[in-house]
Formats: C-alpha cells, sequence, structure tokens
C-alpha cells in the first residue's frame, strides 16, 4: 500500500469506521508493528468487527506481538463462534478448528479428545467446501490413531479434505486407495491422487509414489522419485511451502532414503 493510500485508510479508521480500523490493523502487523497493529484490531473489535477479534484471538495464543496468553485466545475464540452475525459466519468453522487443537493439546484449556472431536465435527461441516479444510483433514488424521481408530471415517473425511484442496489428505487418499484402508482397492485412483498430490509439491505422495512404482517393478520410474525427494534439504521450507504438517513430510523423505 502506498503512502496516499495508507494515510487515507488510517483517517477512516480514526473517524471510527470499523473495517478500516481492520485494515489498518492489518496493515500495521504486515509492517512488523504489531503493537500498532493489535490496538487497532482491539478498537475494530469492540465495534464488533468478527474478523479484528479473530485475528486478535490468533495473536494472544500464538504469541505474536505480545506475550502469550493461550487462555485469552482461547476465550476469544470462543466469543467468535457464539456471535450471530451472519456477515461473519465464515470464520466460525475456523475459530471451531483452533478451538479444536486447543482441545487436542491441551494449550488454553483441559486436554480432551472427545471435545477435539467435536469441535472439529462441527468445523467440517460434513465435508462441505465451506468447512474448515484443516479440521476436514485433522479429522482423517484423528480417526487414524490407534484410540480413536475409525478407518472408513477416516477415508470418508481425507476424500473431502482432498475434494476441498488438502494436499496432505490427497496423499493420505491416495495411499487408502492403494492399501484399501477404510475402502476398496482401487489402484487406478490411487495413482491418480498420488500423481496430483506429487505435482503440487506433496513429499509425501512423492515418497508413497515411489513405493507405488516400486511395488509394481517399474524401478526407472522409482529411481526417478527416490533422486526427486533426495533433493529436498530443508524439511520445514518444504513443509511450510505447501501446507502441510512436517510429520508427512518426514514420513515421505523416509520412504524416499
Amino acid at each position: 500500500m502506498d503512502r496516499e493510500s495508507f494515510e487515507k485508510l488510517k483517517a477512516l479508521a480514526q473517524q471510527g469506521h470499523t473495517k478500516s480500523q481492520f485494515r489498518l490493523g492489518m496493515q500495521y502487523i504486515q509492517q512488523d508493528d504489531c503493537g500498532q497493529g493489535m490496538r487497532w484490531l482491539e478498537r475494530a473489535s469492540t465495534m464488533g468487527d468478527m474478523q479484528a477479534l479473530f485475528q486478535l484471538a490468533i495473536m494472544y495464543y500464538d504469541g505474536v506481538g505480545t506475550l502469550p496468553n493461550l487462555t485469552k485466545g482461547v476465550e476469544l475464540l470462543k466469543e467468535v463462534v457464539a456471535n450471530n452475525d451472519p456477515a461473519f459466519s465464515y470464520l466460525i468453522p475456523h475459530a471451531h478448528y483452533n478451538l479444536g487443537m486447543a482441545a487436542f493439546m491441551g494449550y488454553g484449556m483441559k486436554q480432551d479428545d472427545k471435545v477435539a472431536e467435536h469441535y472439529w465435527l462441527l468445523a467440517g461441516k460434513e465435508g462441505d467446501p465451506d468447512g474448515s479444510v484443516a479440521a476436514q483433514a485433522q479429522l482423517g488424521m484423528y480417526y487414524t490413531r490407534r484410540d480413536t481408530k475409525d478407518l472408513k471415517k477416516a477415508f470418508y473425511w481425507h476424500y473431502f479434505a482432498a475434494e476441498n484442496g488438502s494436499l496432505e489428505s490427497k496423499g493420505a487418499l491416495g495411499v487408502m486407495y492403494y492399501r484399501g484402508t477404510g475402502t476398496t482397492v482401487n489402484k487406478e485412483l490411487a495413482f491418480k491422487c498420488l500423481c496430483e498430490a506429487s505435482e503440487a509439491g506433496s513429499l509425501f505422495a512423492q515418497g508413497n509414489l515411489l513405493v507405488y512404482y516400486y511395488e509394481g517393478r517399474l524401478f526407472t520410474r522409482a529411481a526417478h522419485c527416490a533422486w526427486s525427494v533426495a533433493q529436498t534439504e530443508d524439511l520445514e521450507e518444504a513443509a511450510r511451502k505447501t501446507d502441510t504438517l512436517l510429520e508427512y513430510v518426514k514420513r515421505g523423505v523416509a520412504l524416499g532414503c
């Protein structure tokens, strides 16, 4: 944003224009002035702007621009989900997802798998594209855990998360089709999912595509996949770029080595 536009935005914010206060707060945060950013977000949130409240919740929870305050972060997220303004309804699944993570990890609230599952189910909205894709993918992983295993549910959630854009779930779906986990074996769909996820940069999918080729005795293709996976040096950066869990990246690299 150029200087003139910034000053106009600031003037509107100072006049009490709520959306401008939110935008100004975000501008300050982008400029690494989180203190000023939080002050403007606080002003916008007191005027009923749930975007500002949601942003503040995440900042308090993660300790961005302030000392971490997990309890306050959770309280603000609960305020977001309790809001009935339809203009901000799109935020509710994301708030539910984060509340689920807080319950699952036991940060900011008591650790409770069932509470986490409850929040994620609300956030996932039965696989609807308007739900939280992150929650849908998380449910897919949740139902493959030893203590909460339900492979048909895991397939269901990975399927919809993949349809809605989750790279993690697209790779997981490929493996489930290949092994017949939670569904019937379908090598054609397995190959399709693994290829699509691999092309989008998923190391987890690339590692499992290598297995697909190797077990099919396509050794040249398997070797090419292994070489491609081996070129990755910074696993954390690879996870960040593809918005996938580091654990999934490590699994893919382990298969490729």
